[in-house]
């Protein structure tokens, strides 16, 4: 596997996770320190962070998500990843739609066992 495909299937692994709600999936491929910058929202670091603002998102929502890398760059064991991010959220109260999208740049760097594991998630909502 080129480390192109292994950053893809790191990527392809968090959305996994957090399109079966399954937030422990998702954790599973973060840095322990994962820092976590989100639009009009507090700076987060650590996997704890995750869980408490993904949770009630999986609990509120059936989700979709995809990612499309538009630049990848690699410093030896990090990389540095840029795209657009987008998907639906299917309320489960009401059965409203969102379609979420925006710009994405992801870090990741290898652990001791040599996997992809995110450090860095920070994007802007909106179109490109």
């Amino acid at each position: 596997m080129t480390e192109r495909e292994e950053i893809e299937a790191a990527i392809n692994e968090w959305n996994s996770g957090l399109d079966g709600g399954d937030i422990e999936r998702m954790v599973a491929s973060c840095h322990p320190d994962v820092m976590t910058v989100n639009e009009r929202q507090p700076v987060t670091v650590g996997t704890q962070a995750i869980r408490d603002k993904y949770n009630p998102r999986i609990a509120a929502a059936e989700i979709t998500s995809g990612y499309d890398i538009e630049d990848l760059q690699f410093y030896g064991d990090t990389a540095i990843v840029s795209g657009r991010f987008y998907g639906t959220m299917k309320m489960r109260e009401t059965g409203e739609v969102k379609k979420p999208e925006g710009r994405l740049v992801l870090g990741y760097k290898r652990d001791e066992s040599g996997a992809w594991k995110m450090f860095l998630d920070l994007d802007n909502n909106g179109p490109a």
